[in-house]
């Protein structure tokens, strides 16, 4: 395995941007990742569909708080209000992105969310989202494009909360000697710089297992500058890593959906862990 080559390649970043606080901590990441891989960004505004055929329907009206009765929804209102957004989304763009002095695009597309995300992305190398949207029921666990982008698996996915930076985050890779967790521990490599922490969490079907895993690893993987920090925990079900997780608080957690846990444990992980999380 390389010590510090980037092996994940990453040229090209895709960003979803809504205005909601975890699109701009996305938008912030993003730049910051794109920045350090010297990599494009490109951010994406999604006209919601759904807003303009709910102005459609003759039996839905808004109530204001300035005003007693209900009034019919204006569809030209809908295109004003999502033109003004747009105009906001690629400001935060510009403004960011020529903080981190990196090279950028902004595309408006119009359809269902999840989907025209996802589609508008699929030439980037990673497609980085806010764990949660605009939509109040999107306070706890992830939102529908979140949702879709795991279920989509066609890409890397890196998902974001307020209050992280990725010049100060730790790292925790989960590693089980799998393509997949292989895949992942690259990934972490290249997103470890100078003074961070590297945490691996390697998963063994025995004590003595996971020990060969860790001396192959010490073997081959320098960081100079950063720390490495092995642990060890008994393959056994989504709980007890979850725990294990949560007892470590580190920042970023990279991994794989084709490790020797199941991609349904792995997604309910995600799901469950208010972390920044890069699945690879």
């Amino acid at each position: 395995m390389p010590e510090r080559q980037n092996t994940t390649l990453i040229r090209h970043i895709a960003v979803a941007l809504d205005c909601s606080p975890h699109s701009i901590a996305s938008l912030t990441i993003a730049a910051e990742l794109a920045r350090s891989m010297h990599a494009d960004l490109t951010g994406i505004f999604v006209e919601d569909i759904n807003l303009f055929r709910m102005a459609e329907l003759p039996f839905c009206h808004e109530i204001r708080m300035y005003t007693s009765e209900p009034e019919h929804i204006d569809s030209s209102q809908f295109e004003r209000s999502l033109k003004l957004q747009a105009r906001t989304a690629e400001a935060a763009l510009q403004r960011i992105a020529r903080e981190f002095m990196v090279k950028y695009a902004f595309k408006v597309y119009r359809g269902m969310v999840p989907e025209a995300v996802i589609s508008a992305a699929v030439q980037a190398d990673l497609l980085v989202l806010g764990r949660s949207g605009r939509s109040p029921t999107c306070r706890k666990g992830l939102g529908s494009t979140a949702r879709k982008a795991l279920a989509e698996g066609k890409k890397p996915v890196l998902l974001i909360r307020p209050g992280f930076s990725a010049k100060e985050w730790p790292v925790l890779v989960l590693y089980d000697g799998s393509e997949g967790s292989k895949h992942a521990l690259s990934a972490a490599l290249d997103l470890t710089h100078h003074g961070m922490t590297l945490n691996i969490l390697i998963f063994g079907e025995t004590h003595e297992d996971a020990e060969k895993l860790e001396s192959k690893l010490r073997d081959t993987i320098t960081l100079p500058g950063s720390i490495i920090a092995y642990h060890h925990l008994p393959l056994k079900d989504g709980k007890t890593l979850m725990r294990f997780i949560r007892m470590i608080d580190s920042g970023l957690l990279v991994l794989s959906d084709r490790m020797k846990i199941s991609r349904e444990t792995v997604h309910e992980l995600i799901n469950e862990l208010d972390y920044p999380v890069l699945l690879v």
